[in-house]
């Protein structure tokens, strides 16, 4: 199974294209997100035998989060990656942020997500073992971070 940093290179910022590009499920690859483990194609999470399933949508804007390593994620970024490009209201991507706060909240060993005011959202995954809080502001930090947890649930299998 593929890594959350070796999915999605955490050392490199990602460009805009990267960013917005048009999410089909069906070809993401499962990814390792702190203790938790992501599987876009079957919209399910998993951690400690625990599995909880996610809408569709709601994954997109998962996997679209993952994708850029820890960086800002646009609104608009969002809307293009998830949505088409299509208008949705404010309303959709705040049902679908508070769904994935939600579920960062239930697996204590996962994520949280930033609000980053006028600008969008960020995804700080958690070390294992380890409450999801907010990273330091340094992207290497975070990377060593994940590196780090993902090392740990590896070796711990």
């Amino acid at each position: 199974m593929r890594t959350f940093a070796d999915t999605y290179p955490i050392f490199e910022r990602p460009d805009s294209a990267a960013a917005s590009a048009q999410i089909h499920l069906a070809r993401e690859p499962h990814f390792r997100l702190g203790a938790l483990v992501i599987k876009p194609s079957l919209l399910e999470v998993t951690a400690g035998g625990r599995r909880q399933m996610l809408e569709p949508r709601v994954m997109q804007v998962l996997v679209a989060m993952a994708r850029t390593g820890g960086e800002v994620v646009t609104r608009d970024d969002l809307i293009e990656a998830c949505w088409s490009g299509r208008v949705v209201g404010e309303d959709a991507i705040n049902r679908c942020i508070a769904r994935l706060r939600r579920l960062g909240e239930q697996f204590e060993c996962g994520y949280s997500i930033e609000t980053v005011p006028r600008v969008g959202y960020r995804l700080v995954a958690a070390e294992a073992g380890e409450p999801a809080v907010a990273a330091g502001p340094l992207v290497i930090v975070r990377a060593l971070r994940i590196v780090f947890a993902v090392a740990a649930a590896l070796g711990a299998h």
